[in-house]
């Protein structure tokens, strides 16, 4: 299955300055939670902010620049192309920034994982506008005293 996973911001801001904008330690294990064992597929600049392959995860980063020679780190040169990695080796995609590749990834993606969160947070990346009508709101935990939900959309 091929996935999208992030938490955006109630004005869609999802970074700034290279970093995630806000830190929330229920959205950090919910994360690692549901990508465990899969294939975390991100841009290079996501990959540097983290600064570590994931562990656990297959870790797959798409460059069409520059090969990353490190151990955990397997380098795409597209998103069609780390997909194929992924599915090859047997695991399901969870595509996990950044912005660039999220609106590449929504042409792809079965499910969406979404952290919603209430607030506005200042910011230079958002997450694209995706069309509500091509999916489904298959399930919301809402975490009102920490001001968010975790949402799952599939495709219809």
């Amino acid at each position: 299955m091929i996935c999208i996973i992030a938490a955006v911001a109630a004005n869609g801001v999802i970074g700034a300055g290279g970093r995630i904008p806000w830190r929330i330690p229920e959205d950090m294990a919910y994360f690692r939670r549901i990508t465990m064992g899969g294939a975390v597929v991100m841009g290079r600049l996501t990959y540097e902010s983290i600064g570590r392959p994931l562990p656990g995860r297959l870790n797959i980063v798409v460059s069409r620049s520059k090969k990353i020679s490190e151990d955990g780190i397997v380098t795409a040169g597209s998103l069609p192309e780390a997909i194929a990695i992924a599915e090859r080796a047997g695991k399901d995609v969870f595509i996990c920034g950044g912005g660039s590749v999220y609106r590449e990834g929504l042409s792809f993606a079965e499910r969406l994982y979404i952290t919603e969160l209430r607030d506005e947070y200042a910011g230079d990346v958002r997450f694209p506008a995706f069309d509500h009508r091509k999916y489904r709101l298959i399930k919301r935990e809402v975490h009102s005293d920490f001001g968010f939900s975790f949402c799952i959309y599939e495709r219809k």
